[in-house]
């Protein structure tokens, strides 16, 4: 049996899909072992396949999703959202969700709210900022919440579109 961990650091670059198979309600029998960081918790190990990947990684992009959806051997689905920043001191962000349906996979996914990737980058108590620096510095989130959303977006309809072919 094949042990794959889905959860090492990728640097500059996406981390590498296992092919997809389209055969969403078929039971898994003789899969792969899957270990998969969760943010917060103890990852997270089952035996099963992996039905679809997507990525919306581009060069020079500071933050990226990965979106995973697995199905384990005793016919339950892992959902799992990867969150990858290049920014300094940034932290990478692993969501996993162990669903019995489908549908609750996927609801898991159309949920996501991509916002909470984002960090200000600066410090509301820091005495020095002026009222025109805050200005800018909401200005600059203001837009990287819209592009963050509109990514995530994106990537989530290819992903559903994957599925669904």
């Amino acid at each position: 049996m094949n042990v794959m961990n889905v959860y090492e650091p990728v640097g500059e670059r996406p981390s590498m899909p296992i092919a997809a198979d389209p055969r969403l309600s078929a039971r898994v029998s003789g899969g792969t072992m899957f270990t998969l960081q969760k943010s917060g918790a103890r990852p997270i190990s089952f035996s099963g396949r992996q039905l679809g990947f997507q990525s919306n990684y581009r060069m020079g992009t500071p933050l990226w999703h990965e979106l995973n959806l697995y199905q384990t051997e005793d016919g339950r689905f892992v959902a799992d959202i990867r969150v990858f920043q290049k920014g300094e001191g940034a932290r990478d962000q692993f969501h996993v969700a162990v669903v019995d349906s489908l549908d609750e996979a996927l609801a898991f996914f159309e949920g996501y709210d991509p916002r909470m990737d984002l960090t200000a980058g600066f410090s509301l108590d820091d005495a020095d900022l002026s009222p025109a620096e805050l200005i800018v510095h909401a200005a600059r989130l203001k837009y990287e919440i819209n592009e963050t959303v509109n990514q995530y977006k994106a990537v989530l309809s290819a992903f559903l579109h994957e599925l669904n072919g």
